[in-house]
């Protein structure tokens, strides 16, 4: 047996493919997105839920804006495209609740991906 006591450096964008497309990384961001969704009723809540999760730490004002434009976005195209959204959080093993919203469930679920996602996350 062998092990690596620290991951090399890549300029490869495989880490971040797998990060985002993986279904097992996709239901994981959507059971997040869910749970925050269930917990918290607005954006800000909603997101502080999210990355003191996933960073340990609440975003800042400048950081909450970058992120509500992106999930604005998201929102927009699944509510114009539901089987998107219904495809996006139907995706791993477990089935997603009946009681959410699937279009912000999706654009919830691609916020909580792009978290996710952040090289703070990864190597905090």
């Amino acid at each position: 047996e062998s092990f690596c006591v620290r991951r090399d450096r890549t300029n490869t964008p495989l880490q971040a493919l797998v990060l985002l497309n993986d279904p097992q990384f996709i239901e994981a961001s959507r059971e997040l997105a869910s749970r925050a969704m269930k917990d918290q009723s607005d954006f800000t809540a909603r997101l502080d839920f999210i990355t003191e999760r996933l960073v340990g730490r609440r975003f800042s004002e400048a950081e909450q804006t970058i992120v509500r434009k992106s999930f604005d976005k998201a929102l927009v195209n699944f509510k114009a495209n539901p089987d998107e959204a219904i495809k996006l959080v139907t995706t791993g093993a477990t089935p997603p609740g009946n009681e959410l919203e699937m279009s912000e469930l999706a654009a919830w679920t691609v916020t909580a991906s792009q978290i996710l996602n952040l090289d703070e996350t990864i190597t905090r």
